[in-house]
């Protein structure tokens, strides 16, 4: 599988290469594969009440969609969308700017890894004005094997085909308290692309709490979330923070804290460290944060990481 992703990865900096050097085109992003970007910014952070508006800023503060998507690109977006209790999932209209954006930007297929209902989509006020857009959208359940040779305790894992294939990958989870990890964003969301089979070994692989726990072994689940980040990071994250569940999570009902923000960045580490914060955590105290900063994915002190907030 190593092998796959090596040639897979080649092809896209070559094809990139090529094109940048031909006359007159400058559709494709500067940015492929997340960390620089010329603004200079490592997390975006908008304020407000329009959450569609507050995703286009979040983006444009980042350089724009641009720097991520490029005409007739393949598009994954990883949309936090099956529960429905207030404050437990990605807020539709955060998905739906960043959908506009990436079908304005030119890309050429987009999937929902997830496969985001349309019921869940009817929830947001913009359905009937983006319901084509919506429609465009496609969906492939299909799962394959990666080898993971780097997890400390995750070496294999069935995850989605489109998530490891895609040109660009957008992660889009909601902040949100979580009665297992405490905390669930960009990291834990990639549990949203696994199989079943996957997502049960990170619960109860570590033999602790039998089959009918789930939360018996949390340092083990977090660090099996920290490892499956290894095998692709999000070209762009997305977080919306614009009201989540304090307590109860990840399904709910729980309290709700309206911050209405939307925060973006290149480093699901970095970014989901700042998201932290919001639920009054201290980042290195999140052990699946800590975990993949330790496997180099990401800076999570919040001193080092240029932070604008409008």
């Amino acid at each position: 599988m190593k092998e796959q992703i090596d040639r897979r990865e080649f092809i896209k900096q070559s094809v990139a290469l090529g094109v940048t050097t031909m006359a007159g085109l400058t559709s494709v992003p500067k940015v492929l594969f997340g960390g620089y970007h010329p603004a200079g910014i490592d997390i975006s952070i908008v304020n407000g009440k329009d959450f569609f508006t507050s995703t286009v800023k979040a983006v444009e503060q980042l350089g724009g969609i641009g720097k991520f998507v490029w005409k007739k690109s393949k598009v994954g977006l990883l949309i936090n969308s099956p529960w429905d209790k207030p404050g437990t999932y990605t807020n539709p209209d955060v998905a739906l700017a960043i959908l506009k954006m990436c079908l304005d930007a030119g890309a050429k297929e987009i999937y929902s890894i997830e496969g985001a209902s349309s019921g869940y989509w009817k929830r947001s006020k913009l359905y009937q004005q983006f319901e084509k857009e919506i429609d465009a959208i496609k969906s492939n359940s299909d799962k394959t094997a990666a080898d993971i040779p780097k997890g400390k305790l995750l070496k294999e894992a069935k995850i989605s085909k489109v998530l490891l294939e895609c040109d660009v990958f957008i992660n889009i989870p909601i902040v949100k308290n979580h009665e297992g990890t405490h905390f669930t964003a960009n990291l834990k969301n990639m549990m949203g692309a696994c199989a079943g089979s996957t997502n049960r070994f990170f619960h109860q692989g570590s033999g602790k709490g039998g089959i009918f726990s789930y939360y018996a072994d949390p340092d083990f689940l977090s660090q099996c979330i920290a490892d499956v980040n290894l095998l692709r990071k999000p070209e762009l994250c997305v977080v919306d923070a614009t009201e989540f569940v304090t307590t109860n999570g990840p399904g709910g009902p729980g309290e709700i804290k309206q911050a209405h923000k939307v925060v973006a960045g290149t480093n699901p580490v970095s970014v989901d460290a700042y998201c932290a914060t919001l639920l009054g955590l201290n980042p290195g105290d999140v052990s699946m944060i800590r975990f993949a900063s330790e496997h180099g994915l990401g800076e999570i002190d919040m001193k080092k990481l240029n932070l604008k907030e409008v």
